[in-house]
């Protein structure tokens, strides 16, 4: 009996996925735009709610507001006399340009007027002698890209010597990117797009102009960048045409406008935790944030107080392509086990290709990932090994408030899988596409798989029978469980060097670059040979005479996610456009 009603949800399953796919050919989803798709990559209901229900936002934000009044100053100034001004003028027209609304207080707001004072008269002193001519600010431009009607506007549009076209857009927050970062960076290729196609032979370049960092970066994406965006924006649009819209939790949520009434949130003490954990300065921890500061403090420092983006890597981007082929296995709602063909289509069509340094290597990589799934196909799922999973990248925002652990800190992150066994326990899986096996002593000390396991039992109120990582080049499956008392040194852990963290980081705040830096020195660990900022690290030389096999290791465990950076206010400047836009 049991069996027939599976098959009959199974079926009911099938026949409602197969009518949405038949009316997402007839249903348009109307222009897009960056906002659009970020909003929908950030959560798909997030997405219905601001442009399908169209409810309306009752939070002011301070980062559009900042945003706004630096953008509007850089128009006063250029239609000045660029060369003559002083700063009295920078001073007079920044206070008649000035936003206040979304400060939430004096303190604030005086910290932002200051640094936007800073900004403009930073952009005055390395422009003053500008020859291009300013012929548009805040542009409205509409075009195609991957076959969709794209919106967007540019911050500026300047004139050169030789009469081309050249596009700049502004971005004040104090994550920066690179170049090698902006030109797999969506709003970026969607711009240089754009412009393009607007101007023809007219167009000279796209630049993006760090207006924090003083720092202009020219962007010139590859066919394969462009190739990539097109693939986000197709796979993203064709999810909205077939109406996909669950609510899908990050650690952007704290600051979504419409947190407080999203049922995802619902069972979090605070709808906007993450965010009020950070305005009293205390610490929201994921396993890589945790990870990175543990291997090496400068590291941390670069990427979480300096945010200076990571570059793009081939060991993230198999990494990620496995998760959500893993992902669309574990969600499968046919009537039987997937086969292998249906595995290595949403492999096919979940790869990532950014980060490779040719066409050689993605190739001999996608080669090589459907050889290890090919493999975990026939071990692990053929023969009536596959079910459905009980949760797939579950996300989880869990307060601290145990053992010695200051009450209001966070334990943050996504769990890769969760299934219910048989007895009504339930097993975590944790997958791993490093290139080093790790031996049953590794995995029984796994911090990883112990705030997995604590976070469960606590968050979920699930009881863990076992704990598994799965290695995906080996095709290997390592099993073990955890205590009372493995849970009670990771959260002691965890207590000393969040302590240690906030310490460091109030100690170097507002200290110039190479005494804050003093605060969180390097540290030779294993994954040296991953980091982004090895070039300038003071301990480069010594690296590089180590034994490779010691501190030349990868992983995707350390991946940044952006969300844990904050909101940044490239999405306040998408968000505002969207906004004029209705």
């Amino acid at each position: 009996m049991k069996d027939i009603i599976k098959k009959m949800l199974a079926a009911l399953r099938f026949a409602g996925a197969l009518s949405k796919k038949l009316l997402a050919v007839f249903r348009s989803v109307g222009p897009l735009s960056v906002g659009k798709i970020n909003a929908y990559l950030t959560c798909p209901m997030k997405y219905k709610y601001q442009y399908l229900a169209r409810r309306k936002s009752r939070i002011k934000s301070h980062y559009l507001s900042f945003a706004g009044s630096i953008q509007t100053s850089i128009e006063a100034i250029h239609s000045s006399d660029l060369a003559e001004i002083s700063e009295e003028e920078i001073f007079e027209i920044l206070k008649s340009n000035w936003k206040r609304e979304g400060f939430t207080g004096s303190e604030q707001e005086d910290s932002f007027w200051m640094l936007g004072l800073k900004i403009l008269v930073d952009y005055v002193g390395k422009n003053r002698f500008y020859k291009n001519t300013v012929v548009a600010t805040n542009e409205n431009v509409s075009g195609k890209f991957a076959g969709f009607i794209f919106n967007a506007r540019f911050s500026q549009v300047a004139r050169n010597a030789d009469r081309k076209i050249e596009v700049v857009q502004f971005k004040t927050g104090k994550r920066l990117q690179k170049e090698e970062s902006l030109k797999s960076d969506l709003q970026s290729v969607v711009n240089y797009c754009l412009a393009k196609e607007k101007w023809g032979r007219k167009f000279e370049s796209y630049s993006v102009y760090n207006l924090y960092h003083g720092i202009k970066i020219k962007v010139e994406p590859t066919e394969k960048d462009i190739r990539n965006c097109e693939d986000i924006v197709r796979s993203e649009a064709r999810k909205i045409k077939l109406g996909s819209f669950d609510a899908e939790q990050g650690p952007l949520c704290s600051w979504c406008d419409f947190a407080s009434v999203c049922p995802a949130r619902k069972k979090l003490p605070d709808p906007r935790i993450y965010k009020r954990v950070l305005e009293s300065k205390r610490l929201a921890l994921s396993y890589s944030k945790f990870s990175v500061y543990k291997n090496c403090p400068r590291n941390y420092k670069r990427i979480y107080i300096d945010k200076i983006a990571t570059k793009p890597r081939y060991f993230f981007s198999i990494g990620l392509t496995i998760h959500k082929t893993m992902e669309d296995i574990y969600t499968y709602s046919g009537f039987a086990t997937p086969s292998l063909k249906y595995l290595l289509s949403r492999y096919r069509k979940n790869w990532v290709g950014q980060g490779y340094e040719s066409e050689e290597q993605e190739t001999n990589y996608r080669d090589e990932g459907a050889r290890w799934l090919e493999n975990y196909y026939k071990k692990h799922l053929a023969g009536g090994g596959w079910k459905r999973a009980w949760k797939v990248e579950p996300y989880f925002e869990v307060p601290l408030q145990g053992r010695n652990i200051g009450a209001g800190h966070l334990l943050v992150g996504f769990i890769d899988r969760i299934e219910q066994n048989s007895d009504g326990s339930y097993t975590i899986y944790d997958y791993k596409t490093d290139p080093l096996m790790r031996t049953q002593e590794d995995v029984d000390g796994d911090l990883q798989l112990t705030m997995y396991y604590w976070v469960c039992e606590k968050y979920f109120d699930i009881r863990i029978r076992e704990l598994a990582l799965i290695f995906f080049r080996f095709n290997e499956i390592v099993r073990t469980s955890r205590s009372r008392e493995d849970t009670d040194k990771m959260l002691d852990m965890v207590n000393r060097l969040g302590a240690e963290i906030i310490l460091n980081f109030e100690s170097a705040e507002g200290l110039p670059k190479e005494e804050a830096d003093s605060y969180f020195p390097p540290k030779i660990n294993k994954y040296c040979g991953g980091c982004d900022f090895l070039n300038d690290c003071p301990l480069k030389d010594e690296i590089l005479k180590m034994d490779s096999s010691k501190v030349m290791n990868v992983t995707d465990d350390l991946k940044v996610n952006d969300g844990e950076l904050g909101p940044d206010e490239v999405n306040a400047q998408l968000l505002k456009f969207e906004k004029k836009k209705k």
